[in-house]
């Protein structure tokens, strides 16, 4: 008799999540006055069925046609597909993002390349054999941990640099760190580091200091506590061709042994430039999503949807709210968004009640002949409804009960009425995500930033689902991975909560849509705890007999 032998999910047991550290060669120089202000976008195609869809970017580089970007892309690699990734690489002006160069290839080439450092050169387009410079991919496999470091360093005595006769003081520092590919001790090795964190640049002083804050660990080492780290400090230059002030090179492991010796030396090529004191390097663990599920925490779904004039007339077939008379079961893509993200997350909420708003139009079915940009999609006093199904027949009762497409795009009114309703409910363990799903670029991008800051330090998240064909670079700006919003004010967001995806991405396979959309999640739900000192409560397990 034969043993039983259990059925192995081969999707997950050979999914495999990488780091990509994008470098880029003498790009071309776009601009007149200075050098181009590079960045790439990378999209990937898990088969030939997909779509291209945008899996992330990296920071902006000022002033740089050799850069060396510090922000890893991460993806799902899987063995069993064949999976093209492709590279855009663009300047960044004041108004607009002019294309530098782009080249594409497959995941398999990058694992396949020698000490998995892909080489290809840029062209302007796929037809394209013009060279337009360079672009080199370090990958390496992700060692998933919940463990971060947080980093406080100073230095001092830095070696001063003035030019002009002695009249412009040109010591901005900053500071970079770089990880070794393997723990060897070589120069070789250190000579192949790829570059992990950057600093803003300081003010002129020869006494910087330094707060890293928070890094993960798998970003920082790999979660390799052993492999060999280089502090480096830089003074910046417009030209883009910054000196080094020294290096300082040590292991997460040796300096959190050290710390108490509280002194590193900063050298290059052997010469003293000053010193590097660590007055903080703490290994800490952080909670995962998970374990505050565990304790209580809950997650609540909120939805703001756009009746904005440019979605079309809701008679005509073109129209991206047009419900087909002869075909009512298939969903508009506001629906297909709803109904793909919303029953990811409907599990998750206790009493499955979601509030729900509409904005941009005269929502006659409410009584209101005037346009709102910002009313209760259920047409009731109170905007919650049951489930997800209980979101799309409120919906549908809006489309058959009457409703006048206008405008503006205002996000501002339904972000201010979600944020004042978490304020009444904070004290119930709920942590909240705001579902936009809109077809236009926003016009009210001041008043929303402002609003997105001060709800930052709330329990919730935006996510922002871009439908139709519209110019969305002003969603992709609220998106803001790699640094963190500011007003015009000058206030920065506490934290990152803004997802945008673009839904014709996924029109080929709209199973992709709540897995990016919800990516981010876990992380901003962690990142409001720990700024808040939010620890997970015990819970005493209690199994009946």
């Amino acid at each position: 008799m034969e043993s039983y032998q259990p059925q192995v999910n081969m999707t997950d047991s050979l999914k495999q999540k990488l780091q990509l550290f994008i470098s880029c060669r003498k790009l071309r120089d776009l601009d007149y006055i200075s050098k181009s202000d590079p960045f790439v976008e990378v999209y990937l195609k898990n088969d030939e069925r997909s779509s291209w869809i945008l899996v992330g970017k990296t920071e902006t580089i000022q002033n740089n046609l050799n850069p060396d970007f510090s922000t890893p892309i991460i993806i799902d690699y899987f063995f069993e597909k064949t999976q093209d990734i492709r590279f855009e690489v663009w300047d960044q002006d004041p108004s607009r993002k002019e294309k530098q160069g782009s080249h594409t290839t497959k995941v398999a080439h990058l694992l396949g390349a020698r000490d998995q450092t892909y080489f290809a050169a840029l062209s302007k387009s796929e037809k394209s054999k013009k060279n337009c410079g360079s672009i080199f991919v370090t990958t390496d496999a992700v060692k998933d941990t919940n463990k971060s470091v947080i980093i406080n360093l100073q230095c001092s005595g830095l070696k001063s640099k003035k030019e002009f006769f002695g009249l412009i003081n040109t010591n901005h520092p900053f500071l970079e760190i770089k990880r070794c590919r393997t723990r060897e001790p070589t120069m070789e090795n250190a000579k192949n580091a790829i570059k992990v964190y950057t600093s803003k640049v300081l003010k002129p002083t020869l006494n910087p200091s330094f707060d890293l804050g928070e890094i993960s660990l798998d970003k920082l080492c790999n979660s390799d506590i052993d492999l060999p780290l280089l502090f480096q400090v830089w003074s910046y230059q417009k030209s883009g061709k910054h000196r080094i002030y020294g290096t300082v090179q040590g292991s997460v492991r040796e300096m959190i042994d050290q710390i108490c010796e509280n002194h590193q030396i900063i050298k290059r090529q052997g010469n003293p430039y000053g010193t590097m004191t660590f007055s903080r390097f703490d290994l800490i663990e952080k909670p995962t999503m998970v374990d505050y599920l565990r304790s209580g925490w809950k997650i609540s779904l909120s939805v703001a949807i756009d009746f904005t004039a440019s979605n079309g007339e809701l008679s005509d077939p073109n129209s991206l709210h047009f419900i087909d008379p002869h075909n009512p079961s298939k969903m508009t893509q506001y629906e297909q968004a709803i109904y793909n993200i919303g029953n990811i997350l409907e599990p998750y909420d206790s009493d499955k009640k979601f509030p729900i708003f509409g904005f941009g139009a005269k929502p006659r079915f409410c009584g209101i002949e005037q346009v709102s940009h910002c009313f209760h999609l259920n047409g009731q006093e109170n905007p919650e409804v049951e489930g997800v199904q209980g979101i799309l027949e409120a919906y549908r009762n809006a489309m058959y009960g009457g409703i006048g497409l206008y405008g503006p795009t205002n996000f501002t009114p339904c972000l201010q009425a979600m944020t004042n309703f978490i304020k009444d409910r904070v004290s119930l363990c709920e942590y909240n995500i705001m579902l936009y799903i809109t077809d236009g670029a926003i016009t009210d991008m001041d008043e929303t930033i402002e609003e997105i800051v001060r709800a930052s330090y709330l329990p919730m998240s935006i996510i922002i689902v871009g439908v139709g064909t519209a110019n969305f670079s002003r969603m992709e700006a609220l998106d803001s991975d790699g640094q963190l919003l500011r007003d015009k004010f000058g206030n920065y967001s506490v934290r990152d909560i803004v997802q945008f995806v673009e839904f014709n991405n996924y029109s080929n396979d709209i199973s992709y849509l709540h897995e990016d959309v919800l990516r981010e999640v876990p992380g901003q739900l962690v990142s409001y705890m720990a700024n808040n000192n939010i620890a997970p409560n015990p819970i005493s397990h209690v199994i009946p007999s």
